[in-house]
């Protein structure tokens, strides 16, 4: 079966080849019929980067046969089957320089584009300088000047390449070809595209004059489709518009239609496409990789706060244990009596660690929050608590304070607990250089307005100006030599996800203000 693999690739090939030279035959000249459109390079290329170099031998020899069925082979024998051998060559050596600039065979980066289309432009130059420079040393150009001949046929194999190649790559890939599928499902990838047949109909049909004189107009849709369906859809908006050039020369025939001016708008509106949307599709998988690192980072410092809440049920459960085992030792009625009332908060405190568990999974799987009634009391007593650990809390002089008659916030206290340690870690830290004895860090938690609480976090150490204040809460942004840059920015996302904000105060001292909804008062 391996070995009859190659035909039956051919059988469907050679078909598929021909079928594209024959409809791409478009306002040809010259002896040899050149035109200026020619998608059929496009799989040519693709079946030599699948089936590697081999395949060239059959590729001449479709070409070959497509001279003979399409064009008449109007050189003679000798001269078609000299330009068959040179474009079959050609074509191999832009599917090696596509394969060197993209490993992958896949346009999936804007590295792999870029040298996608410099290999296709600088590739489809040299083939159009040899064929075209073997048809003028036979006389196969007739009276067309060499220069406008090479312009005509490498304009048709560039473009031809350029807009056919990317889909039959998303059509190979099989994450392109789902991305494809699930696009044609999407109803604004339905009404943009109605958009651009409207605007098709204009440039080609109801706009009188030249229509390369007005093409420009169809940057707009194409735009509106590589900003919102990125690449794929660019590459889908290409092609139709492709297709109603080649219906716009069927329909009028005989009329001069500036063929080769309209190809080369064509080669422009497609690389200002492809390269937008490729740029649309970086950004989103940059901002998709971004979130999952600041949720990693999150769940990192998360798991922080949650080794020390899960320090006490564990704490507690080592006590009723050991209390259990004296009481089995001791036996007797008091024993009895007293062992199924240890053994029931141990499973309490057993069951409180799994919750905390639980919790930090869920964080892991889906980012979700448990929200619970925080009175300020108790985020005053957890400030206390994150101080009293501290590395530095004999040489930091800490001062709590809350306002009395302060409503409860409705928040996740363990995600509220992560924003405090970072700021008080950074405000002990920025106090370090300070004398010893004369290092302050103050929590104060107080009414910010009718419906939100701020915590404030202040100490003496060097405050933050304007420029480095808009630059802290960016991600991957510290000035610690072995800190990642997203404590302050997994903070402002957790406020944010709160309906408050974190921000950083303009002053001679450092001072963060964390703004959080509360429970109103009925």
């Amino acid at each position: 079966m391996a070995t009859l693999r190659p035909l039956r690739d051919l059988a469907v090939f050679a078909p598929c080849y021909i079928a594209l030279d024959w409809a791409s035959y478009l306002d040809p000249i010259g002896l040899y019929n050149i035109t200026p459109w020619n998608p059929q390079p496009a799989i040519a290329v693709i079946w030599i980067l699948l089936g590697g170099l081999q395949a060239t031998p059959a590729i001449a020899a479709t070409i070959l046969l497509s001279e003979f069925v399409v064009r008449g082979a109007s050189g003679g024998l000798w001269l078609t089957l000299a330009a068959s051998l040179v474009l079959s060559g050609g074509y191999a050596l832009i599917a090696t320089a596509i394969r060197r600039a993209s490993p992958r065979a896949t346009l999936r980066s804007s590295a792999e584009l870029s040298g996608f289309v410099a290999s296709v432009c600088a590739g489809t130059a040299a083939v159009a300088a040899a064929f075209i420079g073997l048809l003028a040393l036979s006389g196969g150009t007739g009276d067309t000047p060499f220069f406008d001949a090479w312009l005509r046929f490498w304009t048709g194999d560039a473009v031809g390449i350029l807009v056919t190649a990317p889909l039959l790559f998303a059509a190979i890939d099989p994450q392109s070809r789902s991305e494809l599928l699930a696009l044609a499902r999407r109803r604004e990838f339905a009404v943009q595209l109605l958009a651009l047949g409207i605007t098709l109909w204009m440039v080609f049909a109801g706009i009188t004059g030249d229509p390369a004189t007005h093409f420009y107009v169809l940057f707009l849709p194409l735009i509106w489709i590589a900003i919102r369906a990125g690449f794929n859809g660019a590459i889908v908006a290409t092609a139709i518009v492709q297709l109603a050039v080649v219906l716009a020369v069927h329909s009028r025939a005989g009329e001069g239609f500036p063929l080769l001016e309209v190809q080369a708008l064509v080669a422009t509106l497609t690389l200002t496409g492809l390269f937008l949307g490729m740029a649309v599709d970086e950004r989103t998988r940059i901002e998709e990789d971004l979130r999952q690192s600041l949720r990693l980072a999150a769940a990192g410092e998360m798991a922080g706060a949650i080794t020390h809440e899960i320090n006490q049920p564990l704490t507690a459960l080592v006590n009723y244990g050991a209390s259990a085992r004296m009481l089995i030792e001791r036996g007797g009625d008091a024993a009895a009596q007293a062992l199924p009332d240890v053994l029931g908060r141990m499973l309490n405190e057993a069951e409180r660690a799994a919750q905390i568990v639980k919790r930090l999974r869920d964080f892991f799987r889906s980012g979700s929050t448990r929200l619970e009634t925080v009175t300020a009391s108790a985020l005053l007593a957890t400030a206390r608590r994150i101080a009293a650990q501290s590395d530095e809390k004999q040489a930091v002089a800490f001062e709590f304070h809350a306002d009395d008659g302060l409503p409860a916030l409705y928040a996740d206290r363990l995600q509220i607990e992560l924003i405090l340690r970072n700021l008080i870690a950074n405000a002990v830290e920025a106090v370090a250089s300070r004398p010893l004895g004369d290092a302050r860090v103050a929590v104060r938690i107080e009414a910010h307005d009718a419906g939100r609480l701020r915590i404030v976090v202040r100490d003496n150490g060097p405050g933050v100006d304007r420029r480095r204040a808009a630059e802290l809460f960016r991600p991957f942004r510290s000035g610690k030599p072995t800190g990642m840059g997203l404590g302050l920015a997994v903070s402002r996302a957790i406020a944010e996800a709160h309906g408050g904000t974190i921000e950083a105060a303009h002053a001679a001292h450092g001072e963060f203000r964390i703004i959080l909804p509360c429970q109103t008062r009925n």
